[in-house]
């Protein structure tokens, strides 16, 4: 009796752990990805996101997606509630890099690893890193840039938050190329918080009266501060005049090279991007290997990184644009 009585007790416990790992029906239940993006003020994010909606179903993926509107404390608020609803993994996008290392360890105190997308917490062991490459990005602004002038002018660079990795490195690319040619003066660098384009224009604006208008090129650290450039452009009657090149190749951005107000963007490929940290967190989920392109140093620790594409967009290419926005006027 005690031993089918044992026997009982075991089977129970084996229906138990199956069903924990099976929902109604028999289906396996479905891997929990968790979202913590800083905004959705910029139009990149809804394709990151798209990326994720339409590849959902493909990996038996439930994805909960929350924006914190740049708000840090909202993005502690919403990072507790993922964790509450049982992800399996989650996903950050930082509204404050340095702050974000202590969403990084309460998710890792909860066992959930953690996909930094685009912008990586500071000093800190997140699982895996996956970002457009922003050196490079920074590096082909400042090769167009070197090509537009013919290697001389006065430029200046637009950056993002100060602190920010993604402003870091496209403005360390920026200056890569630079520092190659001696008759390209950057007068100007400067930080803006949460990349405002109308911070970004007030300091154009602020250039343009402090060098009397003595201005060849302007580089942003994305597309809507670099339209925040192209108003103080028009305002001061200097479309044209000016060579201009931002980041993310956004909607208006593309319109102004259309219109000819802006030159050039660089196209971070955001729904690679969304694609390519929503691939890492599944297999992380499922306990897979993933592949990575190299391994950087975050402070005290050793990040492994992914790298997704960039490409320049200029007149001579913007026809590849109308996938993505395809209201917009393409001349042929």
């Amino acid at each position: 009796m005690r031993s089918i009585r044992a026997a009982g007790i075991f089977l129970l416990i084996g229906l138990f752990l199956f069903t924990t790992n099976f929902s109604y029906g028999g289906k396996k239940s479905k891997i929990k990805i968790g979202v913590s993006v800083a905004t959705m003020q910029e139009a990149v994010y809804s394709f990151m996101k798209k990326a994720m909606m339409d590849n959902k179903d493909k990996y038996d993926a439930e994805v909960y997606w929350v924006s914190s509107n740049n708000n840090e404390m909202a993005q502690v608020g919403n990072v507790e509630d993922l964790l509450a609803q049982g992800i399996d993994v989650l996903i950050l996008h930082s509204v404050n890099t340095a702050a974000a290392a202590g969403l990084v360890k309460k998710a890792h105190r909860e066992n959930v690893p953690v996909v930094s997308m685009d912008r990586l917490p500071t000093n800190v062991k997140v699982d895996c890193h996956v970002t457009a490459d922003s050196f490079l990005v920074g590096q082909i602004q400042a090769r167009y840039m070197v090509e537009q002038l013919n290697a001389k002018g006065n430029v200046i660079i637009l950056e993002g938050e100060a602190g920010n990795d993604v402003a870091r490195e496209i403005t360390s690319g920026n200056k890569d190329v630079f520092k190659k040619f001696p008759d390209i003066k950057i007068v100007v660098d400067h930080a803006h918080r949460a990349w405002s384009r109308d911070l970004a224009m007030a300091t154009t604006e602020n250039a343009l009266t402090n060098y009397n208008n003595n201005i060849q090129g302007i580089l942003a650290n994305n597309s809507g501060m670099i339209m925040g450039a192209v108003q103080a452009l028009v305002s001061e009657g200097l479309t044209g005049k000016v060579v201009t090149i931002g980041s993310d190749s956004d909607k208006d951005s593309c319109k102004a090279i259309i219109n000819g107000t802006n030159n050039a963007d660089v196209d971070k490929m955001p729904y690679q991007l969304g694609l390519g940290a929503f691939e890492v967190a599944v297999k992380m989920a499922k306990g897979e290997k993933f592949e990575t392109d190299k391994e950087i140093q975050n402070g005290e620790y050793k990040v492994p990184v992914k790298l997704t594409p960039v490409r320049l967009i200029t007149m001579e290419n913007i026809e590849v644009m109308e996938e993505r926005w395809p209201d917009l006027k393409f001349k042929k």
